[in-house]
């Protein structure tokens, strides 16, 4: 595998070498593979989880004898979709396209109501799914289950934005996972999500039923020190240098969201310029600008009320009591039943979150583009 133009990686993971510590929560998760518990990893977007889970999975497939499957439901509204995503995956993962498809590679694509044709352009495989029932899904499901356990590797199955099943209009989807893990005890589950409370709820609530059946873990940001080392370890290996206290202004400007510290970083790297309080502050009014037209769009989503309450928060970047008479009388927003009302809904929409003690805006760079309007 060639090595990256730019080693501040934006999507994707290629190697070690490109990861940044998160040793203590990879050791978690191996104690959790080794003694076969499933485990949760929760943080909000941004943070690194796919990352780190991605450099689970490539130290758990160097010994050739664990296969894994990652799974994506961001974007999925029902049951069928994700099954179908779960689906694709694994007949993606081990369906041997250039050697031709074995027999119980066949019997599984017919059990899960999907079929193979070939892209008359590439000549890829393309893998198409009919219609299917509840009923059709469980047992398409059973069927996954029933082929991977067939196989002589140990599996992990890594499901991205395992929230999303909560919001399908299928009542019972939380207890078809349920069922599927319990039935296929021998294949390691890891489940992710970026929704805080609603994947803790999950988990956690005793009228729920994946309570009390896995292992989680809140996933933090990085350490600073260890951050900062890395990032100036990079730089160097380019010859070039990067100042701690502009580390230390990236780091703050950026909240610690790590997808936004690499954007930042890939920038500043990818300019092959002396990093100077100029030129960092010319690159990030430069990625504020990028995403201007997106976030204009998102006034669209709120009435006028709420869309002031977003952007007193954002320019307080946290706030312990948006009710509290003092922040109310600074920004002039009237009565605090009307801010209680409208901070509700930009919690429901994941626009604000609630963290330790304040609220503030969950998107960092939606956050310094509210600043500036």
């Amino acid at each position: 595998m060639r090595a990256p133009n730019n080693p501040f990686l934006l999507s994707g993971y290629h190697s070690p070498t490109y990861f940044c510590d998160r040793e203590t929560e990879l050791e978690w998760l191996f104690d959790q593979f080794k003694n076969e518990r499933n485990a949760v990893v929760y943080a909000y977007r941004r943070i690194g989880k796919t990352a780190l889970i991605k450099h689970f999975f490539y130290h758990l497939e160097k010994d050739k004898k664990t296969q894994t499957v990652f799974v994506d439901l961001l974007g999925t509204a029902s049951l069928e979709e994700a099954n179908k995503k779960i689906a694709s995956a694994v007949i993606n993962k081990f369906g041997n396209f250039k050697e031709g498809i074995g027999k119980k590679m066949l019997a599984l694509i017919g059990s899960v109501g999907a079929k193979i044709s070939v892209d008359p352009i590439t000549g890829s495989p393309e893998i198409s799914f009919g219609l299917m029932k509840e009923l059709d899904i469980t047992k398409s499901m059973e069927a996954l289950g029933n082929f991977l356990k067939t196989l002589k590797s140990q599996v992990v199955i890594a499901i991205d934005e395992f929230q999303q099943i909560a919001n399908y209009s299928n009542q019972n989807s939380e207890a078809i996972f349920r069922s599927w893990t319990q039935e296929f005890p021998m294949i390691r589950f890891v489940f992710s999500g970026s929704h805080r409370h609603m994947m803790q709820a999950m988990f956690t609530d005793q009228k729920r039923p994946f309570y009390s059946s896995v292992q989680l873990m809140s996933l933090e940001p990085l350490d600073k020190t260890l951050y900062s080392n890395f990032i100036q370890s990079l730089f160097k290996k380019a010859g070039n240098e990067i100042p701690g206290d502009s580390l230390q202004d990236i780091f703050s400007w950026c909240r610690m969201q790590t997808y936004y510290i690499q954007l930042l970083c890939n920038k500043l790297y990818g300019n092959r310029n002396e990093v100077t309080q100029k030129l960092l502050m010319a690159t990030k009014n430069d990625i504020v600008q990028q995403e201007a037209a997106v976030f204009s769009t998102y006034q669209q989503l709120f009435t006028t009320f709420q869309w002031r309450l977003l952007k007193a928060i954002a320019s307080e970047e946290e706030i312990q009591s948006p009710n509290a008479q003092e922040f109310v009388s600074r920004h002039q927003l009237g009565a605090t039943s009307s801010v209680s009302t409208a901070l509700k809904t930009l919690v429901n929409k994941e626009f604000v979150v609630f963290e330790k003690d304040h609220y503030r805006i969950h998107d960092t760079l939606f956050m310094r583009w509210l600043q500036q309007i």
